[in-house]
């Protein structure tokens, strides 16, 4: 039997997602839902138009613009929820209710009590989740990981620069969380992924250089000293200020550990390992980790084994809770403990 998916927010990551699920033959699409929806019909359109050659176009898929609409009115096996950081909670809970298997994109919420409440009704229902770190699925990521198991680690530095995204909600607070929580997320998550639990976190940030830029008031500069439960300790710096051909400075980007007789620096796309008197390996990512991530959800809802999956929601959830505490101590000028005093 097919696993039939139905959408919630058909955007161009949905469209992302769903030119894998074609490639996917248990896969089935057969609804998609969208508060606009002139948007359900061109993200059918951008499909066909860029699925891979071989694959049969998408035909006969519903349009809605309620999700509960959806849920009711076609038979599902598990949704996809695309959805901007503020329009998380209802959605995710009118699906959990309806007992389908859960695909959440990144960041899972925009503040912890929405985040912790999804991740309790999940774990009540027993539902199959899934969120959308796909750095994890990587060849190159799975080879750090490797590297550093029962290594001890001393410093990991996770560093994003960039220039700000077009999107108008992502410039704002309250709609985007910022670009530590919206952004950098995938840094963090690899941080946690490659060396352990977060204690604390101690963050400054600051509205520096896009001050000219109307209806902003995220801050464009950020900086966050991090205690790893193992006694680690770690630095995230991000900026979304960058303009077109400014480059970043070199040797940043990725995650990169310090650990006892080994430095490792590993992205989605590399991973390099450095050891004493020279030693160098160099692993290039093999395969597509995205696609990855997708065949490992649909395997699990299609057949209950889970362990392909590699970011469950509760996973997903922790990472969110790194950079929102980050969040937090900004805003505070104190350091924050992961999981007290918000």
């Amino acid at each position: 039997m097919p696993v039939r998916l139905g959408f919630v927010g058909v955007g161009g990551r949905a469209v992302r997602e769903m030119l894998d699920l074609v490639r996917i033959p248990a896969a089935q699409i057969v609804a998609f839902c969208d508060i606009v929806p002139e948007r359900c019909q061109q993200a059918l359109e951008r499909v066909n138009a860029r699925r891979p050659e071989g694959t049969p176009p998408l035909e006969g898929v519903r349009f809605f613009t309620d999700t509960r609409d959806m849920l009711q009115s076609v038979e599902l096996d598990a949704v996809y929820v695309s959805l901007p950081p503020f329009a998380h909670g209802d959605i995710e809970h009118a699906i959990i209710d309806a007992g389908k298997a859960l695909f959440v994109e990144k960041p899972v919420a925009i503040d912890m009590r929405t985040a912790r409440e999804i991740e309790a009704h999940i774990r009540a229902r027993g539902i199959i989740s899934c969120v959308g770190y796909q750095s994890r699925y990587s060849t190159a990521i799975q080879q750090a990981r490797r590297a550093l198991l029962g290594v001890p680690i001393g410093l990991v530095i996770a560093i994003r620069i960039g220039g700000l995204p077009g999107t108008p909600w992502w410039r704002v607070q309250a709609l985007s969380g910022g670009m530590l929580i919206e952004q950098h997320t995938h840094g963090v998550d690899l941080m946690r992924y490659l060396a352990g639990e977060v204690e604390s976190v101690y963050a400054v940030a600051n509205t520096q250089l896009l001050t000219d830029v109307p209806g902003l008031d995220i801050a464009d500069v950020n900086a966050v000293a991090v205690r790893f439960k193992n006694g680690a300790v770690g630095t995230i710096a991000n900026t979304c200020a960058l303009q077109p051909g400014q480059g970043a400075p070199p040797a940043l980007g990725g995650v990169h550990v310090i650990a006892k007789n080994m430095t490792v620096t590993a992205s989605a796309a590399a991973t390099t390992i450095q050891r004493p008197q020279g030693q160098r390996e160099e692993y290039i990512a093999e395969g597509e980790p995205n696609f990855e991530m997708n065949r490992a959800f649909i395997h699990a809802v299609e057949t209950g084994d889970r362990s392909g999956i590699l970011s469950d929601y509760t996973d997903g959830m922790r990472t969110f809770e790194v950079t929102y505490a980050a969040h937090l101590s900004a805003v505070r000028g104190e350091p924050i403990r992961i999981g007290e005093g918000y």
